[in-house]
Protein backbone atom coordinates (compact mmCIF):
# COMPACT_ATOMS: atom_id res chain seq x y z
CA UNK A 1 0.00 0.00 0.00
CA UNK A 2 2.97 2.31 0.90
CA UNK A 3 4.21 1.85 -2.71
CA UNK A 4 1.44 2.58 -3.93
CA UNK A 5 0.59 5.77 -2.59
CA UNK A 6 4.45 6.57 -3.23
CA UNK A 7 3.64 5.73 -7.12
CA UNK A 8 0.40 8.02 -7.48
CA UNK A 9 2.22 10.74 -5.59
CA UNK A 10 4.98 10.69 -8.14
CA UNK A 11 2.19 11.06 -11.03
CA UNK A 12 0.37 13.86 -9.58
CA UNK A 13 3.91 15.41 -9.59
CA UNK A 14 4.18 14.45 -12.67
CA UNK A 15 0.73 16.09 -13.88
CA UNK A 16 1.73 19.31 -11.98
CA UNK A 17 5.05 19.63 -13.77
CA UNK A 18 3.55 18.69 -17.17
CA UNK A 19 0.85 21.21 -16.87
CA UNK A 20 3.63 23.85 -16.08
CA UNK A 21 5.41 22.96 -18.77
CA UNK A 22 8.57 21.13 -17.33
CA UNK A 23 8.11 18.25 -19.38
CA UNK A 24 11.60 17.04 -18.72
CA UNK A 25 10.90 17.12 -14.48
CA UNK A 26 7.87 15.32 -15.33
CA UNK A 27 9.18 12.62 -17.20
CA UNK A 28 11.61 12.15 -14.59
CA UNK A 29 8.88 11.67 -11.79
CA UNK A 30 6.95 9.05 -14.52
CA UNK A 31 10.29 7.13 -14.68
CA UNK A 32 10.57 7.47 -10.60
CA UNK A 33 7.03 6.05 -10.69
CA UNK A 34 7.49 3.15 -12.79
CA UNK A 35 10.82 2.31 -11.11
CA UNK A 36 8.80 2.21 -7.81
CA UNK A 37 5.96 -0.19 -9.62
CA UNK A 38 9.08 -2.66 -11.03
CA UNK A 39 10.32 -2.60 -7.51
CA UNK A 40 13.48 -1.80 -8.78
CA UNK A 41 14.29 1.86 -6.57
CA UNK A 42 17.89 1.73 -8.59
CA UNK A 43 16.76 2.45 -11.20
CA UNK A 44 15.23 5.83 -9.87
CA UNK A 45 17.36 8.91 -11.85
CA UNK A 46 19.31 10.73 -8.86
CA UNK A 47 17.89 14.11 -10.06
CA UNK A 48 14.05 12.96 -9.24
CA UNK A 49 14.92 12.61 -5.30
CA UNK A 50 15.07 16.60 -5.29
CA UNK A 51 12.47 19.12 -6.29
CA UNK A 52 11.95 19.75 -9.91
CA UNK A 53 11.03 23.65 -9.52
CA UNK A 54 14.58 25.54 -8.67
CA UNK A 55 13.61 28.07 -6.48
CA UNK A 56 15.65 31.37 -6.57
CA UNK A 57 17.37 32.03 -3.81
CA UNK A 58 17.96 35.52 -2.59
CA UNK A 59 14.84 37.06 -4.33
CA UNK A 60 11.80 38.19 -2.95
CA UNK A 61 8.77 36.93 -1.15
CA UNK A 62 5.89 36.37 -3.25
CA UNK A 63 4.09 38.87 -0.54
CA UNK A 64 7.11 40.95 -0.87
CA UNK A 65 7.20 41.02 -4.68
CA UNK A 66 3.20 41.73 -4.95
CA UNK A 67 3.51 44.59 -1.92
CA UNK A 68 6.26 46.13 -4.01
CA UNK A 69 4.56 46.30 -7.42
CA UNK A 70 0.86 47.47 -5.58
CA UNK A 71 3.05 50.30 -4.21
CA UNK A 72 5.15 50.78 -8.12
CA UNK A 73 1.53 50.62 -9.72
CA UNK A 74 -0.34 53.45 -7.01
CA UNK A 75 2.57 55.73 -6.94
CA UNK A 76 3.21 55.61 -10.59
CA UNK A 77 3.01 59.43 -11.56
CA UNK A 78 5.43 60.15 -8.16
CA UNK A 79 9.18 59.97 -7.93
CA UNK A 80 9.77 56.62 -6.48
CA UNK A 81 13.13 56.15 -5.09
CA UNK A 82 14.73 52.66 -4.83
CA UNK A 83 15.63 54.08 -1.11
CA UNK A 84 11.79 54.21 -0.56
CA UNK A 85 11.47 50.79 -1.91
CA UNK A 86 13.87 49.36 -0.27
CA UNK A 87 12.64 50.85 3.03
CA UNK A 88 8.87 49.67 2.45
CA UNK A 89 10.28 46.19 2.73
CA UNK A 90 12.84 46.64 5.36
CA UNK A 91 16.11 45.83 3.34
CA UNK A 92 19.14 47.43 2.75
CA UNK A 93 19.37 49.26 -0.07
CA UNK A 94 22.04 46.69 -1.54
CA UNK A 95 20.32 43.88 -0.20
CA UNK A 96 16.76 45.43 -1.99
CA UNK A 97 18.72 45.81 -5.04
CA UNK A 98 19.75 42.28 -5.66
CA UNK A 99 16.76 40.85 -4.18
CA UNK A 100 14.49 42.37 -7.05
CA UNK A 101 17.03 41.71 -9.89
CA UNK A 102 16.57 37.99 -8.88
CA UNK A 103 12.83 37.88 -8.53
CA UNK A 104 12.23 40.38 -12.18
CA UNK A 105 15.10 39.60 -13.78
CA UNK A 106 15.42 43.14 -14.26
CA UNK A 107 16.47 46.26 -12.39
CA UNK A 108 13.89 48.00 -10.35
CA UNK A 109 14.65 51.16 -12.75
CA UNK A 110 14.19 49.22 -15.69
CA UNK A 111 10.82 47.46 -14.28
CA UNK A 112 9.36 50.75 -13.43
CA UNK A 113 10.77 52.16 -16.94
CA UNK A 114 8.70 49.63 -18.45
CA UNK A 115 5.80 50.05 -16.37
CA UNK A 116 5.28 53.72 -16.95
CA UNK A 117 5.81 52.81 -20.81
CA UNK A 118 2.86 50.28 -20.42
CA UNK A 119 0.38 52.46 -18.55
CA UNK A 120 1.21 55.70 -21.04
CA UNK A 121 0.40 52.90 -24.02
CA UNK A 122 -3.39 52.57 -22.54
CA UNK A 123 -3.58 55.75 -21.85
CA UNK A 124 -2.27 56.98 -25.61
CA UNK A 125 -5.22 54.35 -26.82
CA UNK A 126 -7.78 55.43 -24.47
CA UNK A 127 -7.51 58.94 -24.30
CA UNK A 128 -6.76 62.03 -26.68
CA UNK A 129 -4.35 63.69 -23.98
CA UNK A 130 -1.09 65.03 -25.89
CA UNK A 131 1.77 63.01 -24.88
CA UNK A 132 3.36 65.72 -23.02
CA UNK A 133 0.38 65.53 -20.24
CA UNK A 134 0.45 61.48 -20.92
CA UNK A 135 4.47 61.98 -19.72
CA UNK A 136 3.85 63.70 -16.60
CA UNK A 137 0.85 61.36 -15.82
CA UNK A 138 3.55 58.21 -16.11
CA UNK A 139 5.71 59.82 -13.94
CA UNK A 140 8.56 60.85 -16.88
CA UNK A 141 10.36 64.18 -16.09
CA UNK A 142 8.94 65.95 -19.48
CA UNK A 143 7.78 64.31 -23.29
CA UNK A 144 11.18 64.41 -24.73
CA UNK A 145 12.17 62.24 -21.81
CA UNK A 146 9.18 60.14 -22.36
CA UNK A 147 10.06 60.00 -26.25
CA UNK A 148 13.72 58.62 -25.27
CA UNK A 149 12.64 56.14 -23.19
CA UNK A 150 9.42 55.07 -25.33
CA UNK A 151 11.22 54.99 -28.19
CA UNK A 152 14.13 52.68 -26.45
CA UNK A 153 11.44 50.13 -25.37
CA UNK A 154 9.11 49.82 -27.74
CA UNK A 155 11.03 50.67 -30.64
CA UNK A 156 9.46 53.93 -32.67
CA UNK A 157 8.47 56.89 -31.18
CA UNK A 158 4.88 57.62 -29.27
CA UNK A 159 3.75 59.48 -31.89
CA UNK A 160 4.52 56.60 -34.48
CA UNK A 161 2.71 54.47 -32.31
CA UNK A 162 -0.23 55.83 -31.36
CA UNK A 163 -1.23 57.07 -35.10
CA UNK A 164 -0.85 53.40 -35.86
CA UNK A 165 -2.52 51.92 -33.17
CA UNK A 166 -4.98 54.69 -33.24
CA UNK A 167 -5.86 54.14 -37.15
CA UNK A 168 -6.47 50.74 -36.10
CA UNK A 169 -8.83 50.97 -33.22
CA UNK A 170 -10.89 53.53 -35.29
CA UNK A 171 -11.22 51.02 -38.40
CA UNK A 172 -12.30 48.45 -36.34
CA UNK A 173 -15.26 50.72 -34.43
CA UNK A 174 -16.55 52.48 -38.07
CA UNK A 175 -19.33 50.54 -38.90
CA UNK A 176 -18.78 48.60 -42.67
CA UNK A 177 -21.44 49.27 -45.33
CA UNK A 178 -22.51 45.86 -46.91
CA UNK A 179 -21.02 45.00 -49.84
CA UNK A 180 -24.33 44.97 -52.05
CA UNK A 181 -27.07 47.59 -51.19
Amino acid sequence: MDNLSAVAARLVEAACFARDGDCETAQAHIARALALIHGRPSAIPASVGRRGRQIARGGLASWQARRLTAHMDTHLGERIRIEDLAALLSLSVGHFCRAFKCTFGVSAHDYLTRRRIEVAQGLMLTTCDPLGAIALNCGMSDQSHFSRWFRRIVGETPHQWRRTRRGALEDQATPRKPAFS
